[in-house]
């Protein structure tokens, strides 16, 4: 108490100076707000990969990290071009200056491949001659159609630049390994230009992501633009594209979902004040505080992903609850006195506890998402515990602010009786306190029916399917996957022990049948597999006229002496499979975007295979995209059992705290949980899989719930203790506050109501899950509520104590 005491005190005195300094404190409090937010909100990033899902120190993420810098990129562009007949001569010769546009055009090429250049391997007059498979043939005036057979059988080209059936050929533009850093130098013959020989440590190079994604995205649908059209349909699709997709996304809702929260902040206190001040009052504190926030994110550099999204309604939210319960409490108060300070105080006497205790269960509800093992999620608990701070503070201040300056007919307009809403309210509630035993039995039976979905609830992420069945990008990659079958990689990287390296004939002859015997071995089609195999192979087969049957791993020496023998050739492409010293090779595994949870028994599978070929003494590893899609996708379970308990653990303790009572903190509970577990009933029921926004739902919903219970249970806690009955203390206390309880749930409503609005199915979905939970919530509080409280007091009774109705006559309980 004496800490309570304490803290309403400096807030008084805090808010009181506020009150006398209004114009000094409202132009300090806006410089402040303007200079931070204009600082660092135009810094703030965007990221839509599939990386930007861990964390930094993720085991997976540090593997993928160490393959990409070794081998070099998974993440690819496919260009791909359907046409009537690909090996068309006037096709080919547009194709290749499609590909040259491609490759002077797009930024951070390391590698383009593509029929137009992609090495073609040939033995002639007893020499290994390597050629660039189009550009050649066109130059020598050949006929492409004599080639399209060698072409179409060639591993190496099938599913790769050219479609299984022949009619479809690809670009494939593997990105730079880094991002561009201030020691490069091109340099430029042509002027004289040199660079000076620099070595960067690996350290301090960045990979590179989604602001480089999003250039060569661009840039690549700018010259397809100029190509695309019958006969020649052009696709680009690959991971690059659809991360670039989401955060363009992004930058198209944002401002949509800010604007109409602006709009509903303004037209509900309007509505339900009738006061233009006091609605331009929640719009003050709604984008204070959501600057504050963005600002505050941007000064950490962690980038704003689909999840992080979510702050701009929270922010709404937990921002105008607080302003709704502050400035009805002092409204109440300044129309029993006409002295405005006195009223002040009086206010923060009856609704501070309350209010404070709302704010650090909220928080309390976020930070449990610090422990997801999901990137994104974690950001979340964080800044939306930041933002729960922020709206708190700002909300105080600009409803004392906006008090000071309001006229006294909008202050003596509230009448001590209540209004239609909350009689309405009250009448409810006091029929559940009457019958509190027919409340929970109805109760019981809706959880019942929820249990029956509960049991049908599944995890998913698929980023591919936020995206608008008609968009471009998912389009696009769905018509690649059909052709090429597939558009992402598994990678299993190999590493012989000491004394050994990956040109081991019994080695390589182990990886290729085990390589090979994986295609069907799951229910994830496998368009492809690439190693240095494949390179070794098909020289081979070139070394013996081309005879199919010598498509095969040869001796020891020979694998040694055509492996040098490609290098003298400068076949650079091979080298992205196997390390410098040959000391580990990668296997790309090529399948479609898929489910990520259909990829986890696919990894599991090929790992378990390749070690039991291999043995004991050779390191496997699997890594590559499909391999973080399937750790996103477990850990959105981990992330909901563990996030859930530390949330609940944490509200728990602060309803205790905040209510003075262990069996009234826990009984708060009730009203709380029950929404949130008919939300899952309803998700299961309608086979809406639980996915790294629906999983939220819990922390967030609960969190902003508390805000009714906390109201409702602390009003009548003091309802009870100054005499009331139960029936007498549900009705004074929903007369008292059900008008403030009704608006915010409205706000709530309308908050998280924007979301419908999204491009991306999956954050429709969110807010109308969100949506649904805040009504339920309302519900809850007025049925629940008063009943397990009478059967508390039902309790109490029977066991002749006052406790937890310490000093209160139970007066008008149920028998």
């Amino acid at each position: 108490m004496r800490i309570q005491n304490r803290i309403e005190a400096g807030c008084l005195r805090f808010l009181g100076f506020i009150f006398d300094h209004r114009i000094k404190a409202f132009v300090v409090l806006v410089a402040a707000l303007i200079g931070y937010s204009a600082v660092n909100i135009p810094k703030l990033q965007r990221d839509g990969r599939v990386e930007a899902f861990m964390h930094a120190d993720d085991p997976a993420l540090l593997s993928y990290y160490r393959m990409r810098r070794e081998f070099g990129q998974d993440n690819r562009l496919v260009v791909s071009v359907s046409a009537p007949d690909i090996f068309d001569t006037a096709f080919l010769e547009e194709f290749s200056t499609f590909h040259r546009e491609i490759a002077a055009g797009v930024p951070y090429i390391s590698e383009i491949f593509s029929l137009y250049n992609i090495p073609f391997i040939q033995h002639e007059d007893g020499g290994l001659y390597l050629e660039e498979l189009v550009r050649n043939m066109l130059a020598r005036g050949r006929d492409p159609a004599d080639l399209r057979d060698r072409i179409t059988s060639t591993p190496l080209y099938r599913n790769f630049v050219i479609s299984d059936d022949g009619k479809t050929a690809a670009i494939v533009v593997e990105p730079y390994r880094y991002a561009p850093h201030e020691s490069d130098c091109v340099p430029d013959p042509a002027s004289g230009k040199s660079c000076e020989i620099r070595m960067v440590p690996i350290a301090e190079r960045t990979l590179l992501g989604a602001p480089q994604y999003v250039e060569m995205t661009r840039a690549a649908r700018a010259i397809a633009k100029k190509y695309d059209r019958a006969g020649f349909r052009v696709h680009i699709a690959g991971a690059p594209v659809v991360s670039t997709e989401i955060v363009a996304l992004m930058s198209h809702d944002m401002p949509r979902f800010t604007g109409v929260c602006v709009l509903i902040t303004m037209a509900t206190m309007f509505v339900l004040t009738r006061s233009v001040l006091i609605a331009f009052g929640a719009f003050l504190t709604f984008f204070s505080a959501l600057f504050s926030t963005l600002a505050t994110v941007s000064v950490t550099g962690i980038a704003m992903t689909p999840p992080t999204q979510l702050l701009i309604p929270m922010t709404l939210v937990v921002g105008l609850c607080t302003y709704v319960h502050f400035t009805s409490a002092v409204l109440r108060a300044g129309a029993r006195t006409r002295d405005r300070r006195e009223a002040l105080a009086t206010a923060l006497a009856r609704s501070h506890t309350p209010i404070l205790f709302t704010a650090l269960t909220t928080a309390g509800g976020l930070f449990g998402f610090l422990a997801s093992p999901l990137a994104p999620i974690a950001a979340l608990g964080l800044f939306g515990a930041v933002s729960t701070g922020l709206s708190y503070l700002l909300a105080m201040i600009w409803a004392t602010l906006i008090f000071r300056v309001l006229r006294n007919k909008v202050v003596e307009r509230r009448t001590s009786g209540p209004g239609l809403v909350a009689g309405t309210m009250a009448r409810l509630a006091v029929v559940a306190a009457r019958r509190p035993w027919h409340a929970l039995s109805a109760v019981a039976l809706v959880l019942a029916v929820a249990a029956t979905g509960l049991s049908r609830l599944d995890h998913s992420h698929n980023s591919l399917l936020w995206l608008p069945p008609d968009n471009a990008a998912r389009l696009a990659t769905e018509a690649v996957d059909a052709a090429f079958m597939g558009s992402v990689n598994l990678e299993v990287v190999v590493t012989p022990p000491a004394g050994s390296d990956f040109r081991n004939e019994a080695l390589l002859k182990r990886v290729e049948s085990t390589a090979r015997d994986l295609h069907g071995a799951t229910d994830v089609p496998v368009g492809r597999h690439t190693s240095i195999i494949s390179f070794i192979e098909e020289t081979n087969q070139a070394l013996n006229d081309g005879d199919p049957a010598m498509r095969t791993i040869p001796g020891q020496d020979d694998i040694w002496d055509q492996l040098l023998l490609l290098e003298g050739q400068g076949i650079d492409d091979m080298k992205r499979y196997v390390s410098m010293d040959y000391g580990s090779g990668r296997i790309s595994f090529q399948t479609p975007w898929l489910e990520a949870t259909r990829y986890t028994d696919m990894i599991e599978t090929v790992g378990t295979r390749f070690a039991q070929a291999l043995g004991p003494d050779v390191r496997v590893e699997t890594t590559g995209l499909i391999a973080l899609l399937a750790k996103t996708s477990k850990a959105v379970l981990d992330s909901m059992s563990r996030s859930y308990l530390i949330a609940l653990m944490l509200i728990t303790v602060a309803m205790c705290l905040a209510l003075r009572s262990v069996e009234f903190g826990v009984a708060s509970m009730v009203p709380n949980v029950a929404p949130f577990l008919v939300l899952l009933g309803i998700m299961g029921g309608f086979g809406l899989a639980l996915d790294t926004f629906t999983i939220l739902i819990g922390g967030i919903i609960t969190g902003l719930i508390v805000d009714d219970t906390l109201h409702f249970f602390f009003h009548m806690r003091r309802n009870l203790e100054r005499g009331d009955g139960l029936t007498d203390a549900v009705a004074n206390t929903l007369h008292d506050i059900g008008g403030a309880l009704f608006t915010t749930t409205i706000v709530v409503m309308l908050g998280f109501s924007v979301f419908i609005l999204s491009s991306m199915s999956n954050v429709r979905t969110f807010g109308l899950l969100m949506v649904t939970g805040a009504g339920l919530a309302l519900v809850s509080e007025l049925v629940i509520g008063p009943a397990v409280l009478a059967v508390l007091a039902r309790r109490a009774r029977r066991a002749e104590s006052s406790d937890p109705f310490r000093g209160a006559e139970v007066k008008n309980a149920p028998a």
